[in-house]
């Protein structure tokens, strides 16, 4: 007989009325708050519990002197024997003197202690935004004159409190369209004046010119194309609104750190581990959903490798476009053309075809280089091409290096495929077997609970002391440091200050220090923290004092609004697809009232979504083919390795 569910919401205001049971579920579905020990842990303390403790021991012994006192007179009419005062007297002086003794030891020790991790802190957090800014510039190296001015302009038109001489400047460089700049520019101070409806004249009127220039932009920069849409239509980002973050930004630089391959992560990932790294210390809290299961053990292992196997193949989809997009980034880098710069919210698809053009473009300058070495009549005129064939190798090595990586991880979908199967179809024969069991003590639910990614006092001055100790210790930065005291720091170039090398070091370095205090590693970790929107450094200048950066910082962390809606639609439609839960109309108000979730995209899911058999073919869901590298490709690099190994004995290297 199938059982009951119920919904349930641990807030006082509606604890009673979620508590009814729903009809027709198989499983039941509730929604926790925080368990006591975890309130505990989370609460915010200034001071360690033993001085608490004794704050409270010796605050209490004089009250516990006078109640006891006045009590004895109420109750027996005479006054309280003098050895029991003296006792309690005792009592409160002792405690006196173990709670000032503990409090100046604490003060003498550990608060000297704190006071350093105050000033560590500051001065990380001054350090960090400045790292940031340079890594940014960096990228910009190795782009072209016209995709730096892409790239910039979608900086300057991403940014929160922008001049309106600023929008025409930025509306300029992407489109080359002065008139338009103008409109923008127009736009922008109608909007700041608050005179929306002669805002929306000047939209209008740049309409067709708008929608051009969206069009030219959003195949190849999406990202900016989207920002310049928004510009034009006099929308500007809110500071509670935050930035997006590049997806799987995370895996790629903890696959690096795991395959010793710096290449398989790019500038721009190092920028958003920066990010992320300033907002925990700035105090970010990054809330996130996750399903328990509590009930039968059987059933509770099958479901655990149900979501272990629904996370790794997760990650090998994760790890195709991860790959694609550190490949073509690398390309880009040495110098192949494209005509995109970072490439930053391309799809799967576009990124593959951009890295097959730009690796027949490189194994074709190899083979050249060859021809040319084998074909020069000139002992020095072969040398010179022979350092070139011997660098284009190197180059295509690498390349290839990273695109095999990406078609095994193609590979690595369809086993994980067939293990996500096996897994689906053991659960849902347990979930059917349990369901018909009548068995009144056990007790089958999926609870909802909301968990929390952020760094309390303790693991920030932790945290603090290791990258602060890392940056220190850096000689690539205790360079950079010595050159900007003796140098007006705005006037160096971009390659002395940091290299490359050194940028993908401190966010590997950064990545290895947060993992043992916000686990890094999980995967469902680092889906919460790209689908949470970063903090915006809009207003945070190259040069601030220290205080200021740390004012913004920690006014933007708490400004960035808690927005669980996305997660919670994501869940309702795994609850159908994968447990079999249906979305009763009860369970749609609760995740509309509880997570803010959208009542129509529900509604679409319960009406629309139906459970995955083990028999559904999971290999075509979000699937693209990455097929081996090309023949040619390979052929040109044994060919130019060849060739450099017999010009290097003929002693021509």
């Amino acid at each position: 007989m199938s059982k009951g569910s119920g919904l349930h919401n641990n807030a006082p205001s509606q604890k009673e009325q979620q508590k009814k049971k729903l009809e027709n579920v198989d499983l039941k579905l509730e929604e926790r708050d925080q368990r006591w020990l975890e309130k505990v842990a989370r609460a915010p303390h200034q001071e360690p519990w033993s001085v608490t403790i004794l704050q409270y021991a010796w605050t209490a012994g004089p009250v516990t002197l006078m109640a006891a006192y006045f009590g004895y007179y109420f109750a027996y009419g005479v006054m309280m024997p003098l050895e029991r005062a003296f006792y309690f007297l005792g009592y409160s002086v002792i405690a006196v003197a173990l709670g000032v003794g503990y409090r100046l030891f604490h003060n003498m020790t550990h608060g000297r202690q704190q006071a350093k991790d105050r000033i560590n802190l500051l001065s990380l957090i001054d350090q960090v935004p400045e790292l940031i800014y340079q890594v940014r510039d960096l990228g910009q190296i190795n782009m072209t004159e016209e995709q730096r001015r892409i790239h910039s302009a979608g900086i300057l038109l991403r940014k929160l409190d922008l001049g309106p001489e600023w929008v025409s400047t930025a509306i300029e460089d992407l489109t080359g369209n002065q008139q338009l700049a103008k409109q923008a520019e127009r736009i922008e101070i109608f909007r700041r004046a608050g005179l929306y409806n002669r805002m929306k004249d000047i939209i209008e009127e740049a309409r067709e010119e708008s929608d051009k220039a969206f069009q030219s932009l959003n195949e190849n920069h999406p990202r900016t194309a989207e920002a310049l849409k928004k510009r034009l239509n006099g929308i500007v980002a809110r500071p509670h609104h935050g930035q997006k973050r590049e997806p799987l930004f995370i895996e790629r630089i903890l696959s690096a750190i795991e395959e010793g391959n710096e290449n398989l992560m790019t500038l721009h990932d190092v920028e958003e581990m920066l990010t992320l790294c300033f907002e925990l210390i700035c105090g970010r809290e990054i809330a996130y959903l996750k399903i328990e299961y509590t009930g039968h053990w059987d059933l509770a292992r099958a479901l655990d490798k149900l979501e272990e196997e629904r996370n790794d193949l997760r990650i090998s989809r994760a790890r195709v476009y991860s790959r694609l997009k550190a490949l073509t980034t690398y390309l880009n880098n040495i110098g192949i053309p494209s005509e995109i710069g970072s490439g930053n919210g391309l799809s799967t698809h576009k990124l593959l075809t951009i890295a097959t053009k730009s690796l027949d473009t490189l194994s074709l300058q190899v083979r050249e280089a060859r021809q040319l070495t084998l074909s020069s009549p000139q002992k020095k005129g072969a040398r010179k091409h022979l350092l070139t064939l011997s660098t284009k190798s190197q180059q295509l090595e690498k390349a290839l290096q990273i695109y095999n990586e990406s078609h095994r991880a193609y590979l690595k979908q369809g086993r994980d495929s067939l293990l996500l199967k096996r897994a689906l179809k053991n659960w849902q024969k347990l979930s059917s077997k349990y369901q018909h069991q009548n068995n009144e003590n056990l007790k089958r639910s999926l609870t909802i609970s909301e968990q929390t990614i952020f760094l309390d006092d303790e693991d920030k001055a932790e945290v603090t002391q290791r990258i602060r100790q890392y940056l220190n210790e850096s000689p690539d930065l205790q360079k950079n440091r010595l050159k900007n005291s003796q140098e007006d720091s705005s006037l160096l170039d971009a390659e002395q200050n940091l290299t490359e090398a050194c940028a993908r070091d401190i966010a590997i370095e950064i990545a290895t220090i947060l993992d043992p205090y916000i686990h890094l590693h999980e995967p469902q970790i680092q889906r919460a923290i790209e689908s949470a929107n970063a903090i915006s450094l809009a207003n945070i200048e190259p040069g601030m004092s220290a205080r200021t950066k740390a004012a913004w910082g920690e006014a933007m962390a708490s400004a960035v609004e808690k927005n669980l809606a996305t997660s919670a639609e994501k869940l309702a439609q795994n609850l159908i697809r994968y447990y079999r839960v249906p979305l009763s109309d009860q369970t749609i108000n609760f995740l509309v009232k509880t997570y803010n979730a959208s009542l129509e995209r529900l509604q679409f899911i319960a009406r629309y979504e139906t459970p995955l058999s083990a028999s559904y073919s999971l290999d075509n869901v979000s699937a693209m083919e990455v097929p081996q590298p090309k023949d040619n490709w390979q052929i040109d690099l044994y060919n130019a390795k060849k060739t450099i190994t017999r010009m290097s004995l003929k002693g021509m290297a």
